[in-house]
């Protein structure tokens, strides 16, 4: 706890004798990978019994994630208590454990025009997810991939028990809308592919880390109203902003969600990007950094 680095205090100050008197608790929105845990597939009992209990203090909780439903429910398989679920970079948000939809933002199908140019002379794909209710599986272009990119990409269907459909080009799908695309490569590959769809202002664009396999970098590309911060305004909302609003994550792709919030938490080994805007530096995940966190806010 003592290795929290705090940041800007007289704003935390200010914020937690706000939460000291208020009637109503507030938020707490999470990033899931990296931030609450390290395992693919389980969250920490302790960090599962902790936000149980938060949940049971009056504390609203949000769990916000950029994989689709099917994998991210695998973790968070031990939650048993109420909370509201931001999928795919917030393409989703359902309530739990109902599965009610609370709010969908998808890509239209004329999109996809726009990534296929931003590959033009890259010698790669990216592929693109049906949605929630079709079971989460995605379209591909095997034979864009090379042999080690194939490699990558069968370690990560296995990775996150999904289904891909082989297609031989996405013209054959058919009309409708989807809710994430992603892109994989290195970083400067990623850079490129991103520059250019940033160019034509149709995307929500967050870069990040594969947080199971070192040096391969993810673009996730969603609809240009899409995106953790802007799920969470959503939430906030229409089912009300009482309260301190607190918000963690990891990566990049967290730092909308971080700036709707009161107080910022970014992770130990969260990149330079996010912990500029952040309250606080928790400590290590392997070391429960965010209970720690959350014990000093939530007081």
């Amino acid at each position: 706890m003592g290795s929290i680095v705090m940041k800007r205090a007289f704003s935390i100050y200010t914020n937690l004798y706000i939460l000291h008197c208020m009637e109503k608790k507030g938020w707490i929105a999470l990033d899931i990978d990296g931030t609450i845990t390290l395992d693919k597939y389980s969250v920490p009992q302790e960090v599962t019994q902790y936000l149980r209990k938060k949940v049971q203090e009056g504390w609203s909780l949000l769990m916000t994630t950029g994989r689709p439903y099917t994998f991210a429910s695998m973790a968070l398989s031990q939650f048993d208590f109420p909370y509201f679920f931001s999928l795919q970079n917030g393409s989703l948000v359902m309530t739990m454990p109902s599965k009610k939809v609370l709010l969908k933002r998808d890509i239209p199908d004329h999109a996809i025009a726009f990534v296929e140019q931003a590959y033009h002379g890259i010698p790669s794909d990216f592929v693109i997810y049906a949605g929630y209710e079709l079971g989460d599986f995605c379209y591909w272009r095997p034979r864009r991939f090379s042999p080690e990119e194939l490699h990558y990409l069968e370690d990560v269907q296995k990775r996150q028990k999904e289904s891909w459909k082989a297609v031989d080009v996405f013209e054959q799908l058919a009309p409708g809308h989807f809710p994430l695309i992603k892109c994989f490569g290195n970083e400067p590959r990623m850079k490129q592919v991103k520059k250019k769809l940033e160019e034509t202002g149709k995307f929500q664009l967050a870069k990040i880390r594969d947080p199971f396999v070192e040096g391969c970098v993810i673009l996730l590309v969603t609809d240009e109203k899409a995106s953790k911060g802007n799920a969470f305004i959503e939430v906030l909302k229409k089912m009300g902003r009482e309260g301190v609003i607190i918000a963690a994550g990891d990566d990049e792709n967290d730092i909308s969600l971080l700036n709707v919030a009161d107080v910022k938490i970014a992770m130990h080994h969260a990149p330079e990007s996010l912990q500029r805007v952040a309250s606080f530096i928790a400590p290590p995940t392997r070391d429960l950094g965010i209970i720690q966190a959350l014990e000093i806010v939530t007081r």
